[in-house]
């Protein structure tokens, strides 16, 4: 197996988990910050939990089990490792903001998802960049090392 081939794989799954985990911790930082509900404070300590787990131990069955669902399970590992990341910096730039901005945008008639997009993503968006770069290598490295013990095993 030629090296472009054991790389392509692994920069295949990082960058689909990456795009995935980005949508769902944009999301779930701006649900957090902005929303009051109940069980909100168990869905933050739970959207980081994942960081105290391996995520390919967590997706062990669907690494191993199935050949063609390999790359499924670790790109499942990945949004698990990943999402963490992002919810993190999301929430931590999203409750950086001064409230007045969305007050503004809000009492002009726009929506909460215009003002997200017109107001706050504009003004966080380089520390979003910033975990979702952070998230990305450490999915890449994750499925690197899973591929080559995968590769040693002979699945």
């Amino acid at each position: 197996m030629g090296v472009v081939v054991g790389v392509s794989v692994p920069l295949r799954i990082a960058a689909s988990a990456t795009a995935v985990s980005f949508l769902i911790g944009v999301w779930l930082a701006w649900l957090l910050v902005n929303r009051q509900f109940p069980g909100r404070r168990e869905l933050g300590v739970l959207s980081t939990a994942a960081l105290a787990l391996p995520a390919p131990v967590i997706c062990y069955s669907l690494l191993f089990d199935r050949q063609r669902a390999w790359s499924w399970g670790m790109t499942a590992a990945g949004v698990l490792a990943a999402t963490p990341m992002v919810v993190r910096a999301g929430r931590m730039a999203l409750a950086s903001l001064d409230c007045i901005y969305g007050n503004i945008g809000r009492s002009l008639g726009k929506s909460d998802w215009r003002v997200f997009w017109r107001l706050e993503l504009p003004l966080v968006w380089r520390s979003l960049a910033g975990a979702a770069v952070v998230a990305f290598v450490r999915i890449l490295g994750e499925s690197l090392a899973a591929f080559v013990i995968a590769a040693q095993l002979g699945r």
